[in-house]
């Protein structure tokens, strides 16, 4: 009897101190702050406890999930706090019993934020404001004024931004959307009724949007404040194919579309939605509805964002995203970093100084994709972007890619110019186009057509130039010669940097030329007696100069050097020059 009591107090005794070993809620807080501030030596973060319990936790994007070890409590370390996700995070446990740490390093956040309470935060203070002093959070309705361009009822916009949920949808999405909208209604005259934007919870009146002082509204539906609502729908996956599939119906190929995406994203590339997301092949499958549109621009700059290039590169469309594949893309809590100055590009304005700015490097005052994607990438060291913004183009379509429209296929120059002009386009010069004392200075990205009766006089210039292309996902430099016509004078003159021709055949104002490249042979066919063909080399000396007489000519090129040539034909109806690739 005694011995079986001095058991039962031994057993009581020793269930005493094992709670006085065990570990408890606020000791857990202690040893994280110090693995926080000792171990990672973090300058920035946000630390905060579960305070429901579960076997596992369930990450953003509901793709995988966290073991939680038994009898633990459990924290969440927010490396990089109130930036996009995906970016580096820490799971940490700590035993109840013994009061070890163990590490999970991770990329995502939790699925929900319900259960998750804040006890230590430290971040930097915001700087930058695009806000006006009544509503101090989201962004100023009066940014943009200025007229750039008059979009056609051709041009139309969707604008995407997910959230994810209440507590992940930070003000800096809406007002990304805000700042894209507004310059695309007030700075190029966008038709509303031709910009569908999908965010968050859609016009559900529930609070969805968390500010930067830690409140929660419903996302204002004016993004323009003009009084009227601009979001229509949920950033949902049917939503999306809803879009995709009116727009299908209703559009033509002479429509051209602006695509813009904002919020986190994930490692694999998925494009954070409401409570889902879309991965970058299921999301092009969507775009490819339709590819049959004149143009399609595309603009993302959530993380990872440059995963979506290998989906959506095709035919006539344009990629800037704000980060590689493998990045996180940087944001501060009011606006992307790289998206507000790609949106300062084509506004002309900088939102913050209030002063204007100036992409437009060609000066052919509009502001191309390609021109706004450099002027955007040149804050990359300056904005510490901590990312590399990506292009990508179908070879020169960025270029001639504006956001009221692609750069006409066909303009003519005509009747009598006495001042200097610059004009960029695919171009034919009719007869009657006279110039007197002035220089005309004339840009293309694919032929210059002089009509038979095109006159230069009285001192005037004429200088005809086939841009080369810019695009950075090309290793050459296409299409570049200037044509030189001076009344009585011809000249050719050739840049050095063209290293190859993309074009197969060309049959242009009746003209036809093949094949190019060529092994040597040449055939030329007109709709016209040729007068004169002229072929010059790349120092512009010319090879062979042939009087025609017919509507054919045939060269023989196989004696000359393999190389770029250029070819001018001289016809009763037109000038003609194009390059010719020798292999």
């Amino acid at each position: 009897m005694l011995n079986k009591g001095i058991v039962t107090l031994f057993l009581a005794l020793f269930s005493f101190l094992s709670t006085f070993a065990a570990t408890s809620l606020e000791q857990a807080k202690t040893k994280v702050k110090d693995y926080v501030t000792n171990t990672l030596k973090l300058k920035e973060y946000r630390v905060m406890y579960n305070s429901a319990s579960s076997s596992s936790i369930l990450l953003m994007f509901n793709k995988e999930s966290v073991t939680v070890p038994s009898d633990s409590w459990t924290f969440f370390i927010d490396e990089m706090p109130d930036q996009d996700w995906a970016h580096k995070c820490r799971y940490v446990f700590v035993s109840k019993s013994t009061g070890s740490l163990s590490v999970t390093k991770q990329l995502l956040p939790p699925s929900s934020h319900k259960g998750w309470i804040d006890f230590y935060t430290k971040s930097q203070n915001e700087k930058d404001d695009l806000s006006d002093g009544a509503n101090p959070n989201l962004i100023d309705w009066n940014l943009y004024s200025n007229n750039l361009g008059s979009a056609s009822s051709r041009c139309h916009a969707i604008l995407i931004s997910g959230g994810w949920d209440d507590y992940n949808n930070r003000q800096r999405y809406w007002n990304n959307c805000s700042m894209v909208y507004q310059m695309l209604t007030k700075c190029y005259g966008f038709y509303t009724s031709n910009i569908n934007v999908l965010m968050s919870d859609g016009t559900n009146p529930a609070a969805d949007l968390h500010l930067a002082n830690g409140s929660y509204i419903s996302s204002p539906l004016d993004l323009d404040g003009n009084g009227k609502n601009d979001i229509q729908y949920p950033a949902q996956r049917s939503y999306i194919t809803h879009v995709f599939d009116s727009l299908k119906v209703k559009l033509t190929s002479s429509d051209e579309l602006f695509i813009y995406v904002t919020d986190h994203g994930n490692p694999d590339g998925s494009i954070c939605l409401w409570g889902e997301s879309i991965s970058p092949a299921d999301f092009a499958k969507e775009v490819d509805k339709v590819n049959f549109l004149k143009s399609i621009s595309v603009v993302m700059v959530q993380c990872y964002s440059g995963a979506h290039i290998p989906t959506l590169k095709k035919a006539n469309r344009t990629i800037i995203t704000a980060c590689r594949d493998d990045e996180s893309a940087y944001s501060t809590n009011d606006y992307s970093l790289f998206g507000r100055r790609w949106v300062e590009a084509v506004a002309k304005y900088d939102a913050i100084t209030h002063n204007s700015c100036n992409p437009d490097k060609d000066n052919d005052y509009k502001v191309s994709m390609l021109e706004s994607f450099k002027y955007a990438y040149s804050f990359k060291n300056t904005d510490a972007f901590n990312s590399d913004p990506q292009y990508w183009s179908d070879v020169c379509f960025g270029e001639k890619q504006y956001m009221d429209g692609l750069l006409v296929d066909t303009k003519t120059l005509c009747c009598t110019l006495s001042s200097d002009a610059l004009r960029k386009a695919n171009s034919r010069i009719t007869s009657t186009t006279k110039i007197s004392n002035a220089k005309v200075d004339y840009q293309t990205y694919g032929n210059i057509i002089l009509k038979s009766g095109f006159k230069v006089s009285n001192g005037a210039k004429f200088k005809g130039t086939i841009l080369a292309c810019n695009s950075s996902n090309s290793n050459a430099s296409l299409r570049s010669a200037d044509i030189y016509d001076e009344f009585d004078i011809e000249e050719i003159e050739i840049d050095s940097e063209i290293t190859e021709i993309e074009n197969a055949n060309s049959e242009v104002g009746g003209i036809e030329i093949y094949p190019n490249p060529t092994d040597g042979l040449l055939y030329i066919n007109s709709s016209s007696t040729i007068n004169k063909v002229i072929v010059a080399d790349m120092t512009g000396k010319v090879i062979m100069d042939v009087n025609g007489g017919s509507d054919k000519v045939e060269l023989d090129l196989s004696s000359n050097a393999k190389g770029i040539y250029v070819l001018k034909v001289i016809s009763e109806d037109d000038n003609y020059v194009e390059k010719i690739v020798l292999e």
